[in-house]
């Protein structure tokens, strides 16, 4: 097996809950997604439990979906069971077995940018290539400007440059030849050739490292060189600083580097180089590469009107029939109750009963989109104003009629309550940054949708800025879902400050105040937005 240490004892700590019968909601999500994604995972899982009584019972409730509530453990007697339940839980294993595909030893899974194998459903997007300039891949039009990478995904470059903006908001310049691995948002390896790292704020802590040495940049810019065999890396910071981690045996103390500050990195150990004050003025000079240029088409509601329940958009590239996506509030106020001071000159008011709605058709199609707006919620709001910010309804061929929810976590099982929470086709994203501080926090939430029309979207989650709650990390959640009439009345509406019922808005309402809300019809890139949230515009 390939298991870690640290892999087993949390594996062996868990399957002794599912034996004891005391397997709390957070650790039933856990194990279920290291049942559902490791081969060896599922082998230990078998061993440990010896496909006893407890197996059966945690198996099924996999295959059939989440309870909203689990109920209390009853007392297990598993010798009155084992002889019935042993064939039914060998065969639940066995199913969890052929339907999860086995994983090349040597290629640990990975998705080729230049190989003709589709990537599986499973695969997440986490980056996508924004620029390039006379760039020639292995294979020749593998990767289109524009398209997005997937976590795992390999890139090679023969020549010329390609550019990747990271989910996290990283930028990665590959000069060719260069042979390159997308980790995850925040992480890659150089396996050989030369690179340029940019690193925002918002991407502190992404890292790039091979067989000698971990970068870790600390918000900055710095390059790397890393020759044909891999055995020696050059790291020159061009602007700030970052922390570089040694690979080798018996030095492993990290080293922090500043502007202009050179190292190699070999395995006989790290050394000094010579800084060359041309080469150093030639790495940083801005380079011109093509772009993709693709069109934002948006809705944004300023909230700006000084009385009145009514809202009118400004409209951009959208159908003309958005035109009429005013948002109202209900109940109707002639007070100017639903008015504050907002974040940009004035702000959309909950006060827990009042909520709004408009019609914006596209909303419920399965199409990529980001919505993005300011939000203040107060330190003692309750738990029963969580649900919901926004919320939209949809239709899928696999789940039927489901709702959207863009709120904050309340239940404590499955996360930090008061982190902002994306509920979305039988699962939810979780942030990290608690919002219930009356301050005003930038949230955006970027809808990706699979290449398989009845997976689950990709949702990518940012506050302030930070991405917080990537790619698709959710089993089904204790979200409730409308029936196929209730959702089908409901598409092509956007919904603010309440959740959606199976056949009409639930009493439970938002508490709080709305700023600046931006319906865009792509996915926007983080610098897009940062630059929203900075400068309250969009590029057009």
């Amino acid at each position: 097996m390939s298991l870690s240490d640290s892999d087993i004892l949390e594996l062996n700590e868990l399957c002794n809950s599912v034996v004891d019968g005391t397997l709390t909601p957070k650790q039933k999500v856990i194990l279920s997604e290291w049942l559902t994604t490791s081969e060896d995972a599922r082998q230990f899982y078998v061993r440990v439990t010896g496909l006893s009584a407890s197996l059966c019972h945690y198996s099924s409730e996999m295959q059939t979906g989440e309870p909203d509530t689990l109920p209390p453990p009853r007392p297990s007697h598993p010798w009155r069971w084992t002889f019935g339940l042993l064939a039914i839980a060998a065969s639940i294993v066995l199913a969890l077995w052929v339907a999860h595909p086995r994983h090349d030893p040597n290629g640990a899974g990975r998705a080729v940018a230049n190989s003709a194998n589709p990537a599986t459903p499973d695969d997440e997007f986490v980056a996508r290539l924004t620029g390039c300039k006379e760039c020639q891949w292995v294979a020749p039009g593998s990767v289109a400007l524009g398209s997005r990478l997937r976590k795992g995904q390999h890139v090679e470059v023969v020549k010329g440059f390609a550019e990747i903006t990271f989910d996290s908001g990283a930028l990665v310049v590959l000069q060719g030849p260069i042979s390159f691995d997308i980790n995850s948002a925040w992480a890659a390896t150089l396996n050989r050739g030369t690179l340029k790292a940019s690193v925002p704020p918002e991407a502190v802590g992404f890292s790039i490292s091979n067989s000698t040495v971990e970068v870790v940049d600390l918000g900055t810019e710095f390059t790397m060189f890393t020759d044909s065999g891999g055995a020696a890396t050059d790291v020159l910071v061009l602007k700030g600083e970052v922390e570089a981690a040694p690979r080798m045996t018996g030095d492993q103390q990290r080293i922090k580097l500043k502007e202009k500050e050179f190292r190699r990195f070999e395995p006989s150990g790290v050394s000094h180089v010579e800084n060359d004050e041309q080469r150093f003025d030639e790495l940083t000079q801005p380079m011109e590469l093509e772009r993709s240029s693709a069109p934002i088409g948006y809705a944004h509601w300023s909230f700006d009107e000084n009385d009145g329940a009514s809202f009118a958009p400004t409209i951009f590239r959208l159908p003309s029939s958005s035109a009429d996506a005013n948002l109202r509030t209900f109940p109707l106020s002639s007070s100017g109750s639903a008015h504050s001071r907002g974040r940009w000159h004035q702000a959309l008011r909950f006060d827990g009963s009042t909520y709004a709605k408009a019609a914006f058709p596209g909303i419920s199609k399965n199409a990529p989109h980001t919505v993005a707006f300011w939000v203040k919620i107060p330190k003692d709001a309750s738990l029963a104003s969580a649900y919901a910010m926004l919320a939209w309804g949809a239709d899928s061929k696999k789940f039927g009629s489901h709702p959207f929810h863009i709120c904050w976590n309340r239940n404590a099982n499955e996360g930090t309550v008061g982190v902002l929470r994306t509920d979305h086709s039988r699962g939810y994203a979780l942030g990290s940054t608690p919002l219930r501080d009356g301050r005003w926090h930038h949230v955006a939430v970027v809808f990706i949708p699979r290449d398989d029309e009845t997976s689950p979207m990709e949702v990518k989650q940012y506050v302030d800025g930070h991405l917080e709650g990537e790619g698709n990390p959710s089993p089904a959640g204790s979200e409730r879902f409308m029936s196929t009439k209730g959702g089908t009345d409901m598409n092509g509406m956007i919904w603010l400050g309440c959740r959606l019922g199976i056949n009409a808005v639930p009493k439970d309402r938002f508490f709080g105040e709305m700023d600046e809300l931006v319906i865009a019809d792509r996915a926007l890139v983080p610098r897009e937005i940062v630059r929203l949230m900075s400068t309250n515009q969009l590029d057009p």
